[in-house]
């Protein structure tokens, strides 16, 4: 068992769970970094804290991988305190675009809603019992600027999705706010991920020329946000949403 607070991050191999998973680790966590991929050395490039992560690989649709991650965890290190919900997946036509909606195949909706929603909502029933026992938990999920407003380039099963995450949110921000768990989310803008490059470079050069700062936004800046909401200083954020997106989106 350790008695450092135990973060979970999905989606950790690589972008934007990557580098929540090293803000965390920075900040004193023991970060459990779960992928659908394996992850390797690459993978965890700059992380320099070996003996505080594990890596678990899972399909976060997948129901009983993640009640094997939690009895793993329950077993080895603890109860987890902090949850970060970051997996996934935008689809992308052989063009680089996103379907429009009369293009929109129930196949792809399907399977974006269960990997950007529903698995959210499991997760959180997975490890939320865990925190109402400390009395005590963070949970960062994240949206995105197509789930706040309009996209220039996200499908409307990919903002549906995202604008789903913050309603389930705002939901488990009032149920679990009197057990001292609070519930938040991120919705980056355009940012330097893979996924973001499935579009190409022009399209990101013509993005970059509309946000008021001029430019794209890194992981890194993502995860120093999600980091900060995961503080015990942050207890008063409660089903709050952060927008980073260099002023494109203005709330």
């Amino acid at each position: 068992m350790t008695s450092k607070r135990i973060a979970v991050v999905t989606g950790a191999r690589q972008g934007i769970g990557l580098e929540t998973s090293k803000a965390l680790l920075n900040s004193g966590h023991f970060v459990v970094m779960v992928d659908r991929q394996p992850f390797d050395g690459a993978a965890l490039a700059g992380a320099n804290h070996g003996a505080n992560i594990l890596t678990y690989t899972l399909d976060v649709t997948d129901d009983s991988g993640i009640s094997s991650l939690h009895q793993t965890i329950s077993t080895t290190l603890g109860k987890v305190s902090v949850l970060v919900n970051n997996a996934g997946i935008s689809p992308k036509q052989p063009d680089g675009k996103s379907s429009g909606i009369l293009q929109l195949d129930p196949k792809e909706w399907a399977k974006v809603i269960e990997v950007n929603l529903t698995s959210v909502m499991r997760m959180c029933q997975t490890f939320i019992p865990d925190m109402q026992e400390l009395k005590y938990g963070r949970i960062v999920s994240i949206s995105s600027l197509a789930g706040r407003s309009k996209s220039v380039v996200a499908g409307p099963s990919y903002m549906a999705s995202k604008a789903g995450v913050l309603g389930l949110t705002r939901a488990i921000a009032t149920e679990m706010g009197p057990f001292g768990i609070t519930a938040n989310c991120v919705a980056p803008g355009r940012i330097l991920t893979e996924m973001a490059l499935q579009a190409g470079e022009e399209v990101n050069r013509r993005y970059a020329e509309q946000i008021p700062v001029r430019r794209i936004g890194t992981p890194e800046e993502v995860g120093q946000a999600v980091a900060f909401l995961c503080a015990e200083s942050s207890g008063f954020i409660n089903g709050a949403t952060i927008d980073i997106n260099g002023g494109f989106f203005m709330s």
